[in-house]
């Protein structure tokens, strides 16, 4: 039994969403986010929202907290990163945001990088909820 290839064209437009996930949602886009973010308040938010001992044993495998555990400020400066952390939890978009599992209001900070201004506290919302997941 013999597959059969895929057109050229589905491999350019797969290539292409693959190279606009990079800066929007995979670990290219959270380094870009970790450069603009000022160091000091990730030190403060992660002390605030990563329990101790998840933050020592990612030291002692060489993790940075805030690969695994987002942050309001991480979230803020690049809203689509609520990507990364549901792919962390490797849940796909339509289980992430079904009915019950109250993660709707952040279904277009993944999608379309959007934050309102007055709801930035749903950022806090988001990593609080993180660690219950």
């Amino acid at each position: 039994m013999s597959a059969k290839p895929l057109s050229p064209s589905r491999q350019v437009i797969f290539h292409q969403m693959l190279v606009a996930a990079r800066e929007t949602t995979l670990m290219d886009a959270l380094s870009e986010a970790l450069g603009e973010v000022d160091p000091n308040l990730l030190k403060k938010q992660i002390s605030h929202y990563v329990p101790a001992a998840a933050q020592k044993r990612l030291a002692a495998c060489g993790i940075r907290d805030e690969h695994v555990f987002p942050v309001p400020g991480i979230l803020e400066q690049k809203p689509t990163l609520v990507g990364y952390y549901r792919l962390m939890l490797g849940i796909s978009q339509k289980r992430f945001y079904r009915k019950g599992t109250a993660m709707g209001p952040f279904k277009s900070m993944e999608a379309r990088g959007l934050l309102n201004p007055n709801d930035v506290p749903i950022s806090k919302v988001f990593a609080a909820s993180w660690l219950s997941t």
